[in-house]
């Protein structure tokens, strides 16, 4: 008798749960698709349903109609893939946004066309007091990458112009802008910077490379507060367009400018509910300044910028610059510079770095690298090994970011130290100015170890994926298109880089997703799909895993939902069938 009165407690419970379950109904169930989890096990799915921010249910069509009621929204995906949203964990939304608020010249490699889109800018700012803008490339101006003041004063002989270059590691410069800013033949260079000077002359040319930058930037207006969140609006709305969902701040200026920061600029978009993606601010760590009240200000902003969607928890270290100004610290000489030993100068001493990583780490922020040249890939790791040894070992998920030329020797410590290998994809194949300049530094015995994805992974690296965001575009498919062929995602037939180095669809992916989502210590929340965590999901028109490689850059995203709300897109550009 006992035990029939148990069964029938038993049953009567499970038939509760499952009421229970029935009674709660979906906002919106979608169905009929390819659902990729980005998951160890049970990659795919068909139906996903939601209720409110979160994912309630990861599985197959007919599991999925128990959640839908009569004001849930049915989405039937034709076989069109569902995946977790994107996360760039190396992007500037901020600089970048307004900078396309105000004198953008990208994707202008020749020198006529930069000087119709610059004359544009002064034009359509018949009042403006400076002109500042962004995206020359330095392969533009020849070997040297040095563009001459001259060119700028032609178009504006009284208005000041100052031009970040698309890497943003130099500034162009007109005569106007050198003057207001009071540098001359008497200005020394700063510690790890340069002014470039005319041929037998001490006369500024025109550009200023690194820590010479903010010689001349610090004249350039205050940008307002109100600027600052257009430009951020800017880029929101461009990521979502993307599929992106969440993103790393990787360069929060925050004790330099005495008007309003880009950190106000994320707090207050919050708090004016406009926030729609995660964000992981790192900011900026600045050599020449004093360091005690850095720290300070640190601790401040991790605490007081705190919101749902936005963490100050990182620091960025300018380890080294870039190899096309010489400016990325490598082991060996440049390959065109071997007679003069020209190795590139780190922007922070290797024994300076050991102790500020030290000091940060023990204060539980993120470390955030830049590091390009092998010296600066080694250096960052020997700061990171220190400061595990003088405080232990913990959970840091310290990046090394843009990592384009390795000594074969670091690979393992990767993995050994927990070290989030931060690539920027996009930019591993050989573009046309690739033998010109990129060969030319580093020469053919180091281009064997460019961007090695392939072998950081295999070694049991975590692997995260970031834009640079305006240096080069912020589409995640465009990187991904490249980390499977290692050749231009534009169509152009060339040799591939290292194409052993070349990943897999599934690893990309991961990398795009739950690997950023991972290195922003986001991943228990977001990253993939699964029950419990939020709905930050999109769709794109095809099947990434049913096309060549090649074509993947093609695919569109149809809709975008950050916490199970629709920021891009609509329910009805993906379901057809209606």
């Amino acid at each position: 008798m006992l035990k029939i009165v148990l069964v029938s407690i038993s049953f009567l419970i499970v038939s509760a749960c499952e009421q229970s379950q029935h009674l709660t109904k979906a906002d919106a169930v979608f169905q009929g698709g390819a659902v990729y989890r980005v998951t160890d096990a049970d990659a795919w799915a068909t139906a996903v349903a939601i209720v409110g921010d979160k994912i309630v249910y990861v599985g197959d069509d007919t599991g999925a109609a128990a959640w839908i009621g009569d004001k849930t929204k049915v989405v039937n995906l034709n076989s069109k893939m569902l995946m977790p949203g994107f996360q760039d964990s190396h992007v500037h939304p901020v600089d970048s946004g307004m900078t396309f608020n105000e004198c953008a010249v990208f994707d202008t490699p020749k020198l006529d066309d930069l000087l119709i889109v610059i004359k544009q800018c002064v034009e359509d700012r018949p009042d403006a007091e400076w002109i500042v803008g962004a995206g020359w490339f330095v392969s533009t101006f020849g070997p040297s990458g040095l563009p001459p003041k001259e060119l700028l004063d032609e178009i504006a002989p009284d208005t000041p112009i100052t031009l970040l270059s698309n890497a943003a590691h130099s500034v162009w410069a007109n005569s106007a802008a050198i003057k207001a800013a009071g540098i001359t033949a008497e200005t020394k260079d700063p510690i790890g910077g340069k002014i470039d000077r005319k041929p037998g002359s001490q006369e500024p040319s025109g550009s200023f490379q690194e820590s010479a930058m903010p010689l001349i930037q610090d004249y350039e207006p205050k940008s307002t507060l109100k600027k600052r969140i257009a430009g951020l609006e800017y880029a929101q709305t461009l990521f979502h367009s993307y599929g992106i969902t969440g993103v790393k701040d990787a360069y929060v200026e925050v004790s330099r400018d005495t008007a309003y920061t880009n950190m106000e600029a994320y707090t207050a978009f919050a708090d004016q509910g406009k926030l729609k993606m995660h964000v992981v601010a790192a900011m900026l760590y600045d050599p020449t300044l004093p360091l005690d009240p850095q720290v300070d200000l640190f601790k401040k902003l991790r605490k007081s910028a705190d919101r749902k969607y936005v963490k100050a928890t990182a620091i960025k270290m300018l380890v080294d610059g870039v190899g096309s100004s010489y400016s990325a610290a490598m082991l060996e000489p440049y390959s065109d510079r071997i007679e003069e030993a020209v190795k590139g100068t780190p922007l922070i001493s290797p024994n300076d770095l050991k102790s500020l990583v030290t000091r940060f780490d023990n204060l539980g922020f993120q470390m955030h690298f830049h590091s390009i040249g092998d010296g600066a890939i080694r250096y960052s790791l020997d700061a990171v090994e220190t400061a595990r040894h003088a405080n232990g070992e913990r959970d840091s998920r310290h990046h090394i970011s843009h990592i384009e030329v390795w000594h074969p020797d670091d690979f393992s410590r990767v993995s050994e130290l927990g070290v989030v290998a931060n690539f920027q994809a996009l930019w591993a194949y050989k573009d046309k100015h690739y033998d010109k300049i990129t060969l030319a530094r580093f020469g053919h015995d180091r281009e064997q170890y460019s961007y090695p994805l392939n072998t950081l992974h295999k070694s049991g690296a975590k692997l995260a994926m970031g834009s640079d965001w305006y240096v080069s575009s912020a589409n995640p498919l465009l990187a991904i298109e490249v980390a499977l062929t290692r050749q231009s995602p534009e169509g152009e037939v060339s040799e591939p880089l290292v194409a052993s180095e070349a990943i897999d669809l599934a690893t990309a992916l991961e990398a795009a997703t739950l690997g950023s989502a991972y290195g922003n210590f986001l991943d228990e929340q977001t990253g993939s799909i699964e029950v419990g965590k939020l709905a930050d999901l999109i769709v794109l028109d095809r099947n990434l895993f049913k096309i060549p490689a090649n074509e993947i850059s093609e695919a569109k995203v149809l809709l975008t939902l950050f916490a199970g709300e629709p920021v891009f897109g609509s329910f009805d550009a993906v379901d057809t069938s209606q």
